[in-house]
């Protein structure tokens, strides 16, 4: 209660201040702008609290200190909730990202701000962009039980509404987002919630594994069989869909993760950015959707990588598996960091089978 007094003080603050600002407060990864100051100290210092908590969550250690603070650019308002980054990836991972949050000040805190931070997680581990649907359902996962609540809830409503539901073979093989932007976010959430799960202690660890193979390939069903065990993406459909159909359990609660790495021999800038198109308005109760701030700039692109004779859309900076044909060299500065950052190395899954290896 005390916490809740607090954040309607500093909301009636900043709103009553907002001709006075901007105000800046740097961290050792942040640099917030905000329309007070008791504002911008607070959302740095949260920050920089979720920064290091996303990180031991999905990785199993904190990340080290960015080479430059990330911008965050605040926005306080009575209505409405929405964030966007946006990252420029070059040959060593993210070279730039800048972050902008505008809503609710409670809103921000609990549900915005955390969501944007696990973007930037998911970004400096795989160091190019990861799949729309991983990348806003593993963001979704870090937002507070009513968020989540209201993802599930629609991801329940796209399944009973005739030709809505986007198969999973499809929504996988998504590299921008489609234009009903509401499922891509609920049907994420939804699945990447349903498999975080199915692995158990080491769920968030399995998840990210699942998804540099389903990348690093382009072949979803040898990632289904080898992290999950379903034979390929339409039994795992299945398995999800009749999940959803069952009654409801108890809120789960959240668990942790590793790393990756792999350069590409080329010099590469791509952008991305977190920001989705606009959405149609929904009915009450409306779920907020996160990314709904439009970002001036570049759209994702995946980062071609080439080969002999041909140019790949696989993204780079993912690693290769025991059994593939031995790599080009990697210069010294970008190759992949030898100690485990936590108990699975994405760098060496088990193989499900006696087949020995994996396809290109």
């Amino acid at each position: 209660m005390a916490r809740s007094l607090s954040i309607v003080l500093v909301l009636a603050g900043a709103l009553t201040s907002l001709g006075a600002g901007p105000y800046r407060v740097q961290t050792a990864n942040f640099l917030v702008e905000a329309p007070s100051q008791q504002v911008a100290q607070e959302v740095a210092q949260y920050a920089e609290i979720y920064r290091k908590e996303k990180a031991v969550l999905w990785l199993g250690r904190e990340m080290p200190t960015w080479p430059a603070p990330c911008p965050v650019r605040v926005t306080v308002q009575m209505e409405g909730a929405g964030g966007a980054t946006t990252f420029v990836y070059g040959p060593g991972g993210v070279e730039r990202q800048d972050m902008h949050i505008e809503g609710r000040y409670d809103r921000l805190l609990n549900s915005v701000l955390p969501h944007e931070i696990t973007h930037t997680v998911f970004a400096h581990y795989y160091r190019c962009a990861m799949p729309r649907w991983s990348d806003e359902g593993g963001a979704v996962l870090s937002e507070d039980q009513p968020e989540r609540t209201r993802h599930d809830n629609l991801a329940r409503e796209i399944l009973s509404t005739p030709r809505r539901l986007i198969p999973l073979q499809r929504l996988f093989a998504l590299r921008e987002y489609p234009d009903d932007v509401m499922a891509l976010y609920a049907e994420g959430y939804s699945v990447s919630n349903f498999l975080v799960n199915r692995g158990g202690d080491k769920g968030r660890q399995t998840f990210l594994g699942f998804v540099a193979t389903g990348m690093r390939d382009h072949d979803w069903d040898t990632a289904v069989r080898t992290y999950y065990g379903y034979r390929n993406v339409n039994e795992l459909e299945g398995a999800w869909v009749d999940s959803l159909m069952r009654p409801r359990t108890a809120p789960t609660q959240l668990v942790k993760n590793t790393e990756p790495a792999e350069a590409e021999t080329a010099r590469r800038v791509v952008s991305r950015q977190t920001a989705p198109p606009p959405m149609v308005t929904l009915d009450a109760p409306r779920p907020t959707y996160r990314g709904q701030i439009p970002a001036d700039g570049e759209g994702e692109r995946w980062a071609p990588r080439p080969s002999v004779g041909q140019v790949s859309s696989r993204p780079g900076f993912l690693p290769d598996y025991p059994g593939r044909p031995a790599a080009p060299p990697v210069p010294a500065a970008l190759a992949p960091r030898s100690e485990p950052l936590g108990p699975v190395i994405l760098g060496a899954p088990i193989p499900v089978g006696t087949t020995p290896g994996y396809p290109r």
